[in-house]
């Protein structure tokens, strides 16, 4: 039989061990909470210290090239001393950096804990960024040429200056672009664009500063731009109408976080765009006659998860890139009162969306889906978009990849200036430009890359490739879009780790189908960049 006395001591030893455990738990809750200490940031040239031991070539180069000032990487931080240490930010800083123009890599790492705080160092290397170029390229049977000048670390303060001349598929240009990524604030991106072209000229200038983090409270942007060509449409491969095409634009939008967190993030915009389009023949030229006028007032929400993987040899050789696997979710709504000025009250919805897979540590598929569609007496200019992004990422010593995409575009009621195609611009390689066209098209490539896993002379990083493309364009049923056209071909990689373009491909492709003209065979293809 238990006393009252026995009760009592057993509740008072209750009592103590809840006081022991709450007393217990209070220091490991307080240990959890660290701070930021001491950040050390450290730009690196071109080439490290240890590189430059391997020649004269490569110390003159560093002499010769303007490091970046450590100021400019502290605009980039997404911390700052005496914050509180929350992992997921190092993370999302690196991903920033890396998305850089100007530098090669970049790394942020954290001390053990001492006295409560966490010290960190972000390391950083540069690319070149003077790049005198003279440009040739061929995509589609197509010959491009011209000769620019850039510099995208102006004096080392992060600002991209361009200046140049280029003969294009359809005119050439003189052009004049400066980008800075943080205009007068950190994240304030500026874009000023001039083109005068041989059929018009293009103007653009934007001031924005986008959802730069997960846990970032809000963002905004503003635009104008104010464009004059010639533009085309096709068939057969062949061109059959000229016609001019003007448009004047601008617009303004905020956006805020709902809750913002390192975790997901959850954002609604608001805003307006005003677009005024003029299509008008030319003297000599089969072309049309269209106009649209909207005075759109917009709302839009988004959602998405921080889930990114990080790899390298994918599609910038040795640097490292940042895919973005986690949900994401987005719908837009907008309205074209008649009292704003418009012919007729329109209204505007576009839905998007993707959702990445991981199918182990460096491998992942990657689907993503949109639409939009004018409303206006019914639904006007649909236009529905899905990719399917398929990456397998194997071996050490000598890296390789396997690549694959399939890619779709769909229109109804499409406004007649419109087109998809399928051809050697977008990525049906072994046919010439608008070899195919109508108001769908699909596109399947498969790829497998094989790199060399290092630098030559700390210059270049070759690698070679094996492709299969299959796709079409048509304004028929499913049928005639289903009756692919393919190709094979095989190419070389040049990885430029340490530059701006990262990497130069040269493809060779044998259409194993006839294109409208009868041809089919070998085409060669070179540019900057993957082909997809």
């Amino acid at each position: 039989m238990v006393s009252s006395k026995d009760i009592i001591r057993h509740k008072h030893v209750r009592l103590l061990l809840v006081a022991l455990l709450i007393t217990t738990a209070l220091p490991a809750h307080s240990a959890e909470t660290l701070r930021i200490g001491t950040i050390t940031i450290i730009p690196l040239d071109v080439y490290s210290s240890a590189e430059e031991q391997r020649g004269a070539i490569y110390r003159l180069a560093d002499r010769l090239h303007i490091d970046t000032r450590q100021s400019v990487i502290a605009r980039f931080l997404l911390f700052h001393e005496g914050d509180v240490y929350v992992p997921a930010r190092l993370k999302e800083t690196e991903r920033n950096l890396r998305a850089l123009s100007f530098l090669k890599s970049a790394s942020v790492t954290a001390s053990p804990a001492h006295d409560g705080k966490v010290d960190l160092t972000v390391v950083t290397q540069d690319a070149w960024s003077i790049a005198p170029e003279t440009q040739a390229g061929s995509s589609g049977g197509t010959t491009t040429y011209g000769a620019r000048l850039s510099d995208t670390n102006l004096l080392g303060l992060g600002k991209e200056l361009e200046v140049g001349w280029t003969k294009g598929l359809e005119r050439r240009r003189v052009l004049f672009n400066f980008n800075d990524p943080a205009f007068f604030a950190p994240y304030l991106r500026a874009h000023l664009g001039y083109e005068h072209n041989s059929d018009g000229y293009d103007r653009e200038f934007s001031l924005r500063r986008p959802f730069f983090s997960f846990a970032a409270p809000w963002a905004s942007d503003a635009f104008f731009t104010s464009l004059r060509q010639n533009d085309r449409l096709y068939a057969g491969g062949e061109e059959v109408s000229q016609f001019a095409h003007s448009l004047r634009g601008f617009g303004a939008a905020f956006g805020a976080a709902i809750d913002p967190n390192d975790d997901h993030a959850d954002r609604v915009t608001a805003g307006f765009r005003f677009l005024d389009e003029d299509f008008a023949p030319i003297p000599d030229h089969a072309g049309i006659v269209s106009s649209h006028e909207f005075r759109y007032l917009l709302l839009r929400y988004e959602h998405a998860d921080n889930d990114f993987l990080t790899l390298n040899y994918v599609d910038k050789d040795l640097r490292f890139e940042d895919f973005d696997l986690g949900r994401s979710a987005s719908i837009e709504a907008a309205v074209s009162p008649a009292a704003f000025g418009a012919p007729a009250t329109t209204e505007f919805v576009r839905v998007g969306g993707s959702n990445g897979f991981r199918l182990g540590s460096r491998s992942f598929v990657l689907p993503s889906v949109a639409a939009s569609t004018r409303l206006h007496s019914g639904i006007e200019n649909a236009i529905a978009e899905a990719n399917v992004l398929w990456v397998t990422r194997e071996g050490e010593a000598h890296p390789r990849a396997f690549v694959a995409r399939i890619h779709f575009d769909g229109g109804w009621r499409l406004d007649p200036e419109l087109q998809f195609f399928a051809d050697g611009l977008s990525g049906l390689r072994g046919y010439r430009a608008h070899a195919f066209e109508g108001n769908r098209a699909v596109i399947i490539n498969a790829e497998e890359r094989f790199y060399l896993g290092r630098e030559v002379l700390q210059l270049v990083s070759p690698g070679f490739v094996i492709f299969a493309d299959a796709g079409n364009a048509s304004s028929g049923g499913l049928a005639d879009l289903a009756s692919l056209k393919t190709d094979v071909g095989a190419g070389l990689r040049i990885g430029l780790p340490r530059t701006p373009k990262n990497l130069l491909r040269i493809d060779l492709s044998y259409a194993l189908s006839r294109d409208p003209f009868g041809r089919r065979g070998w085409l060669v293809s070179f540019s900057s960049g993957q082909a997809f």
